[in-house]
């Protein structure tokens, strides 16, 4: 392959990453006008966001293995024409039922094309230096998507109505299903692979059942008989799918991955990075529509600045990890988004409010650390998965991210739930929430992983 048609497949690769991050932070924009719409509660609408993550966090880890079994390149396309087509369906409808299904469906399209596309670039760029190289870049493209997606769904609501946010998918996955067709001519599979059905079965609905008790105790009070139950049965899908998968003959996780220290504490910087990245864009849009009473297009300009920097953090890092290490840049990273969230939270304190402008300035110097944390941590975690369990690193990394993301709209309903009255002290919880996610990821790897 040329290196015209090397860098047109790194594009297509990051199609698919750049549609999963617009139906979130596209879509958390839309929540209002969704409500409004469609005549609903805001913990109702929110689960348009929570139906999308809950599918594509819990179902990544299958997918990781069907992409190993039976091939990144056919399970990519198999899952971009399901997103495609449920996109489709999200444009049509007017009930919210509905709305949360094909929601689902989409995270389910997702999570089958997000893995195998991080595995077919991981296999496209032999060379070490040149793979962290392109995932550096691959990363800043997707963080553009992040950043000026909320700037194009503003816009698209204004002029539009929420709907056209889902029509942009329908060309963008065309385009991906035939680029893929034309340049990718193996599809590397190993039939060898087994696949426990009932494990993965296990922590979809572990998983689902702890998320319905969470999100929902919020509206009916945590010690709701309907909703215990629901945490009952979380715990015991857990119990269950823990003793289940030290026999198992074909884990979720390969045994030797889960005893990786760098895989394991990669693996959780990815989720608390986006339970922060999240809840902060989450809770951001929130307060620039209801608080500051801005338009759509008006409250995702405001957070195209922190996306921005996000890029900017990725392409440094792109640059910088030929002379520095990765580990090394993950510390730096992670201070950086601390001394971000910690300037946030002294401003409201100490002054009582803080201004719109160092809010941006400052949730922006958090964006710079992220931007560098997030192509640092992927490419740890892929150096220690290896060429042989690329595909179920891909899976674990983007599961961890997304439940994480899952975990961070919950914990920004809850805080929003909670103190809505005082929109200042929204804002500080929020990121007084983030330095203590921050330290503890700090701690982590400095003991487990960049000694």
């Amino acid at each position: 392959m040329n290196k015209k048609a090397s860098a047109y497949l790194l594009f297509v690769l990051s199609l698919g990453y750049v549609m999963a991050v617009l139906d979130t932070t596209g879509v958390v924009l839309a929540i209002p006008h969704i409500k409004m719409d469609m005549q609903v509660s805001l913990e109702q609408s929110i689960w348009v966001i929570n139906a999308y993550v809950l599918a594509l966090g819990s179902m990544l880890l299958l997918s990781g293995m069907l992409t190993a079994k039976y091939g990144a390149k056919k399970i990519l396309i198999f899952g971009m024409l399901i997103f495609t087509g449920a996109s489709l369906g999200c444009t049509l409808v007017n009930e919210i039922l509905a709305m949360i299904v094909l929601r689902f469906m989409q995270g389910f399209g997702a999570a089958l094309f997000m893995p195998s596309s991080l595995a077919l670039l991981f296999l496209t760029y032999v060379d070490p230096i040149k793979r962290a190289t392109m995932l550096g870049i691959w990363t800043a493209i997707i963080s553009v998507a992040t950043g000026t997606g909320s700037f194009i769904a503003g816009m698209m609501i204004s002029y539009f109505g929420w709907r056209g946010i889902f029509l942009v998918n329908i060309p963008l996955g065309a385009l991906t299903v035939l680029s893929l067709l034309i340049l990718v001519d193996k599809n590397i599979a190993d039939q060898q692979v087994k696949i426990d059905i009932l494990d993965n079965l296990l922590l979809v609905l572990s998983i689902s059942c702890l998320v319905i008790y969470l999100v929902e105790g919020e509206q009916y009070g945590y010690m709701d008989n309907i909703l215990l139950l629901f945490l009952a049965l979380a715990l015991l899908f857990f119990t269950w799918l823990f003793f289940y998968e030290r026999k198992s003959k074909a884990p979720i996780v390969p045994i030797e991955l889960l005893k990786n220290a760098e895989f394991m504490v990669a693996n959780l910087i990815g989720f608390v990075v986006n339970i922060s990245l999240y809840g902060i864009v989450l809770i951001l849009g929130l307060y620039f529509q209801i608080y500051l009473k801005m338009s759509a297009m008006v409250a995702g300009s405001l957070i195209v600045p922190g996306m921005v920097i996000l890029v900017v953090g990725n392409l440094f890092y792109a640059r910088a990890v030929n002379k520095i290490s990765a580990g090394m840049l993950a510390t730096i990273s992670i201070v950086l988004a601390i001394l971000g969230a910690v300037a946030i939270v002294g401003f409201e304190l100490f002054s009582g409010k803080i201004s719109l402008l160092l809010l941006l300035a400052f949730f922006a110097l958090m964006s710079l650390g992220i931007g560098i944390l997030t192509p640092a941590t992927t490419t740890l975690l892929m150096q220690a998965a290896g060429q042989k369990y690329s595909g179920i690193a891909a899976a674990t990394l983007n599961a961890n991210k997304q439940i994480g993301g899952l975990f961070g709209t919950m914990l920004a309903s809850i805080i929003v739930g909670k103190l809505s009255q005082n929109w200042d002290l929204v804002i500080s919880m929020l990121f007084l929430s983030n330095i203590l996610l921050y330290l503890l990821i700090f701690i982590v790897a400095r003991r487990y992983l960049y000694r």
